[in-house]
């Protein structure tokens, strides 16, 4: 025979002989097939013995049809397969007939715990406690203790432990307790601690718990006044743009009031940025650079002040010096300007000591240039009138001998001797040896003559002495001995005694003033009225073309006009470069390279100019430039400070190509270029050149 246990060696047939060691192999395997036989089935499920003959069972299903089920037995007591733990009947009901493993839940008919049980026992419902006391039901699955276990929270489920629900939402013994705390509670608790210590993720984030020591929104955006639970601390909002505790506080001050307040100390000692550039309470960088109506600060001028100003306190301006000449300069008033030392002005003009190197060189003849002494024209008429005056003598002795000198001729010879001794009109005394000599003094406005001694004015009502004959003793001569010359009027009064003798000047001929220091009136006239035979020199006011007009070899105007040329534009008397042409350039233009400062951020202001330098002194961040204009283009050179290892980064405005910045050569002294081209507002086209040595 053959199983499964041993194979047999030896033949065991009728009338054959048996080896004996084969006979006691055979027997030994026999021995242990019957043991490892006898150990399997002390392992099998064994049935007791129940009637006979007995019966074999065998599952008929394959292995698909018994995946998923149970071996189990049926009514009979006979196995089979099953397909659940038990035949479910719903809620537990008394006098009803319930079979080995029906499923019940224990609901208002039984202990109403809504656990399940599984029937052990055929039998027909009594009571509920009666049954299970019985034995007739076992627990199968206790919902109740489930059900604490997910919700209860009222308390603890166990000796130690609490529900998930009040894990979660808190409960009795979790909310509020030492080292506990329900998951929403460590959430969004906000009334105060969650275990009586710490607070919750949200009172973190965005509470006003004074003991949390400030929350995350309250270190972000609160400007009411310090963090709550750290008072003294204030949020970054508060630094950024003010608050309460930095706007106006000693030693404080937010980021954007340092920037840009104006009229107001920041921390209550120091002034804005803004305010230090720009403003009118502290002593502005513009105040020293663009002040004229006072001092900047105690005695101290601005830039501009000093270059062209006129406040007396300065001690007198670069302008001043180079061309005032209504007066010494301004705050230094014994000092004059280069152009009055020229040319004249104030305080030099006919001043003792003094005097203009114009002055000095072609003033009229018998005017001095300080009162005393006279200019070099001067001299050098004199000269050149002594030899005329010879000349003339002769010619005038040999004349009267020719002409033997008639009444008429002697009466001609008086008007000369009139006309020679009137010398015109001066500012101040002339010198002269003649008396009877007259001139008009423009200072005084009166006539003066020579006594033989010293000048005296000629007084209304006053007798003067003049030359006439010692036969003219009647009343009446000085009338008829005296005769006006060009442009001089006489009028006698008191006629016939006690004479009287007026000289004017006639105002339709001679040119008069307002004034000492008025204005002088010029003739007035239309084109018509022009003189018919003008000579050079000649100037007057056309009152056809209301302007001033001279005469050269023609009639010109004397009035500034202003044209401007290609390329150029002009309003009223300012000049412009045209940029709205092409302009062409026949030499070199240049553009100034306006120095930054080192700093850890740059901002670049482009009106300053088209090409800037830096000597990196930090790692720099080259932040948006202001005042950016489509169109503009330079140059940024950046030059490593004696340390090197400076870099650079770069705005959103800066756009490199690929989008990535350049590395700059940090080697000290090293030097970077950054050519540009402002497309817009927003947006830099850079290249950059390294290493330019």
């Amino acid at each position: 025979m053959a199983n499964d246990y041993y194979t047999r060696q030896g033949s065991y047939t009728k009338g054959t002989l048996a080896r004996g060691d084969v006979v006691k192999s055979d027997f030994d395997a026999l021995v242990t097939a019957w043991d490892s036989g006898e150990t399997n089935i002390k392992r099998a499920l064994k049935l007791p013995e129940e009637g006979s003959p007995q019966t074999d069972w065998q599952i008929t299903e394959n292995a698909t049809n018994r995946a998923g089920k149970a071996l189990g037995f049926d009514t009979s007591g006979n196995l089979e397969l099953q397909t659940g733990v038990g035949n479910w009947k719903g809620t537990w009901a008394t006098s009803t007939a319930y079979a080995l493993r029906d499923v019940v839940v224990d609901g208002a008919a039984g202990a109403s715990t809504d656990n399940l049980y599984i029937c052990i026992e055929a039998h027909t419902s009594g009571t509920w406690a009666t049954d299970l006391s019985a034995a007739k039901w076992e627990l199968m699955v206790n919902v109740s203790e489930a059900r604490d276990w997910a919700q209860k929270t009222d308390g603890i489920v166990d000796s130690t432990g609490y529900s998930s629900k009040a894990w979660a939402i808190g409960g009795t013994d979790v909310s509020d307790t030492a080292s506990r705390g329900a998951a929403k509670e460590w959430a969004i608790e906000t009334s105060g601690t969650v275990d009586t210590a710490e607070y919750s993720a949200k009172e973190y984030a965005q509470g006003t718990q004074a003991s949390t020591g400030g929350s995350a929104k309250d270190y972000a955006q609160k400007t009411d006044g310090g963090v709550s639970g750290a008072t003294s601390d204030h949020s970054a909002k508060a630094w950024a743009v003010g608050g309460t505790g930095i706007t106006s506080a000693s030693s404080k001050g937010a980021a954007k009031e340092w920037a840009t307040t104006t009229g107001a100390y920041v921390d209550t000692a120091e002034y804005s940025a803004k305010e230090y550039a720009i403003g009118t309470t502290a002593t502005s960088a513009k105040d020293y650079a663009t002040k004229t109506s006072a001092a900047v600060t105690g005695s101290e001028f601005s830039a501009k002040e000093y270059a062209q100003g006129t406040q007396a306190s300065t001690g007198g301006s670069a302008k001043d010096y180079a061309q005032k000449t209504d007066g010494g300069v301004s705050g230094a008033t014994s000092d004059h300007s280069a152009k009055a030392w020229a040319v004249g002005g104030t305080g030099i003009t006919n001043t003792a000591g003094k005097g203009a190197s114009k002055e000095w060189a072609i003033t009229a003849e018998d005017i001095t240039v300080d009162g005393t002494s006279y200019s070099s024209l001067h001299w050098a008429s004199k000269s050149s009138g002594s030899a005329t005056s010879a000349s003339s003598s002769a010619s005038s002795a040999t004349s009267s001998a020719i002409s033997a000198s008639t009444s008429a001729s002697s009466a001609s010879s008086t008007l000369t001797t009139f006309q020679t001794q009137y010398m015109g009109s001066h500012s101040s005394a002339p010198s002269t040896s003649t008396v009877g000599a007259l001139y008009w003094n423009s200072t005084a406005g009166n006539l003066n003559v020579w006594d033989g001694s010293s000048w005296v004015a000629i007084q209304a009502d006053t007798d003067v002495k003049v030359s006439v004959s010692s036969n003219d003793t009647t009343p009446g001569y000085l009338n008829g001995k005296l005769v006006a010359g060009t442009s001089v009027t006489l009028t006698e009064g008191s006629d016939g005694g006690d004479e009287t003798l007026t000289v004017a000047l006639d105002s339709a001929t001679v040119v008069a003033k307002t004034s000492a220091t008025g204005s002088g009136q010029l003739p007035s006239g239309t084109t018509a009225q022009r003189d018919g035979s003008p000579s050079a020199g000649m100037i007057r006011y056309n009152s056809t073309t209301a302007g001033f007009e001279g005469y050269g070899a023609a009639w010109g105007s004397l009035d500034t006009t202003y044209s401007a040329g290609t390329g150029l534009n002009l309003a009223t008397t300012t000049f412009s470069l045209n940029t709205g042409n092409a302009n062409t350039w026949t030499a070199a233009q240049r553009g100034e390279i306006t120095a930054l400062t080192s700093a850890t951020t740059i901002t670049i202001d482009m009106a300053d100019s088209n090409n800037f330098s830096c000597t990196l002194a930090h790692n720099a961040t080259f932040a948006n430039p202001s005042n950016l204009t489509a169109g503009q283009s330079g140059s940024i050179f950046l030059i490593q400070d004696g340390s090197g290892s400076r870099t650079a980064s770069w705005g959103s405005n800066f756009d490199f190509a690929g989008g990535t910045a350049p590395t700059l050569t940090t080697t000290a002294s090293a030097v970077d270029r950054i050519d540009y081209v402002v497309l817009d507002s927003s947006n830099i086209h850079a290249v950059a050149t390294l290493n330019l040595s």
